[in-house]
């Protein structure tokens, strides 16, 4: 073996290896894809060799030559969103289990962005998408090539692609947090509802309106008000409903993570406490969550396994790209704390409570062939 490393400040080749290590370019291949037999000592000698000369691969040549880049897209609405973040999480641990890198991409709910962040993956040959679709027409997925980039969409379902998706029960959640509500002796309940026209506001619209006329109380318009699924919005939509000439809800329904923190802004701004003065729960259940005053009762989303199991999905869509698309649907779990005055109802104090009492099990309920 050679003593003395030289390259000249150009990177290592496969040659180098081969000849510092004193062994032939096949035998260094074979012992980098481990398939071919190889004696230990010689196996050796190119280990020590590739650490020596700090030889990487070329991904891209290699990608080239397997069809395959070795990376994936994650296309997200709204980065500030911790709902994204664990996602994105459970997305990356798997796809880097395999051997695969994520790009990672956002959109601020742009419609342009969306597509240009299309052409860009496409445009760097990546392997497969994962996407939540922003608000707007999609007109232009009709005639994407899914069979050449694979497409998992998450959290929403675009009705211009027949794709895999996983998804929240999202009417499920909701009802169970209208519910509770109801069940603490709440009638008038206000929702503050998310971006208009997607699916996930649509679905949580739809469980609040069913858990109302379960228990027999009317649907009120003026109960219903519109966010944009940030903090300002659910601040905004908040005090419609606190200062309207109607009479004004006891409880809130607040149907993202992001918006709860803007609804709590305007319960303070208009004097009132909570839950003593007005009960909320909200849809997203972060860390911060349980710490803060009140304590948040909560919708928890399963984020992580979100993430891992659009991975799932989107790799065996690349193994096997003639089956039908799957629709999974994850179920929510209501997470009892005290802003929902749920302590104040019971004979225990706020300490001796529970942090959280699950009302339903994590579970997958189904993997539903689209039609």
């Amino acid at each position: 073996m050679e003593d003395i490393v030289r390259l000249d400040g150009r990177p290592a080749t496969i040659k180098d290896v081969a000849a510092h290590a004193g062994v032939s370019v096949a035998t260094v291949s074979a012992v980098i894809n481990s398939n071919k037999y190889v004696s230990p000592d010689l196996a050796h000698r190119v280990h020590e060799s590739i650490a020596a000369l700090g030889y990487e691969r070329n991904s891209l040549a290699q990608g080239l030559k397997k069809h395959t880049s070795q990376t994936i897209g994650l296309i997200i609405s709204d980065i500030t969103n911790p709902y994204f973040t664990s996602v994105a999480r459970g997305v990356e641990d798997v796809a880097n289990a395999r051997g695969y890198s994520l790009i990672l991409g956002n959109t601020d709910e742009d419609l342009k962005k969306e597509m240009s962040y299309f052409r860009l993956l496409e445009s760097k040959r990546a392997d497969g998408l994962i996407v939540a679709v922003t608000l707007g027409n999609h007109g232009y997925l009709r005639s994407w090539p899914a069979n050449r980039l694979p497409v998992v969409s998450i959290d929403r379902l675009p009705s211009e692609l027949c794709v895999d998706a996983v998804l929240i029960d999202n009417v499920a959640g909701a009802y169970q947090a209208v519910e509770h509500l109801i069940t603490l002796g709440h009638e008038r309940i206000g929702i503050v509802t998310g971006l208009p026209g997607i699916t996930t506001t649509e679905e949580r619209l739809a469980g609040y309106q069913q858990a109302l006329e379960a228990h027999g109380i009317p649907l009120d318009p003026a109960l219903i008000a519109e966010g944009n699924s940030r903090i300002d919005g659910g601040e905004r939509a908040a005090l419609q409903l606190l200062t309207q000439k109607a009479a004004q809800p006891t409880a809130l329904f607040v149907t993202s993570g992001l918006m709860v923190i803007g609804a709590l802004q305007a319960i303070d701004w208009v004097g009132l406490r909570c839950p003593q003065d007005i009960a909320l729960v909200g849809f997203d259940d972060f860390e911060w969550a349980a710490v803060m005053h009140p304590r948040l009762t909560t919708v928890r989303q399963p984020t992580y396994e979100i993430g891992q199991k659009a991975a799932q999905l989107l790799f065996e869509r690349l193994e096997k790209r003639d089956t039908a698309p799957q629709i999974v649907r994850l179920q929510p779990q209501l997470i009892i704390r005290e802003s929902s005055g749920a302590a104040l109802q019971s004979s225990t104090t706020p300490e001796e409570m529970p942090i959280d009492v699950e009302y339903q099990e994590f579970l997958i309920t189904d993997d539903m062939s689209l039609a």
